[in-house]
C-alpha cells in the first residue's frame, strides 16, 4: 500500500467526525443508486401508460424524484 493510502486509513480510524461522515456518504450513495433505479422503473412505466390521468400521476412522482436526486447529489458533493 502506498503511503497516502496508510495516512488516510490512519486518520479515518483516529477522526471519529470522518468517520462518520464517510458513513453518511455512503449511505446516501446507496440511496441514490436505489432512487435512480426507481427513476428508470418509472420512466418505462410512463412509456408503456397510455391513460392520460394515470399518466399525470406516473410524471408528478418522477418529477418529485428527480429533484429529491438532485437534492441529494448536491448534499453528497458537500460532504
Amino acid at each position: 500500500m502506498k503511503f497516502s493510502k496508510l495516512t488516510e486509513k490512519l486518520g479515518d480510524l483516529l477522526s471519529a467526525d470522518r468517520r462518520h461522515q464517510k458513513e453518511k456518504k455512503d449511505k446516501l450513495k446507496e440511496l441514490l443508486r436505489k432512487m435512480k433505479k426507481q427513476q428508470k422503473e418509472l420512466e418505462s412505466e410512463l412509456a408503456a401508460e397510455q391513460d392520460s390521468e394515470t399518466r399525470a400521476g406516473i410524471e408528478m412522482k418522477l418529477q418529485i424524484l428527480i429533484e429529491q436526486r438532485k437534492k441529494g447529489l448536491r448534499l453528497r458533493r458537500e460532504l
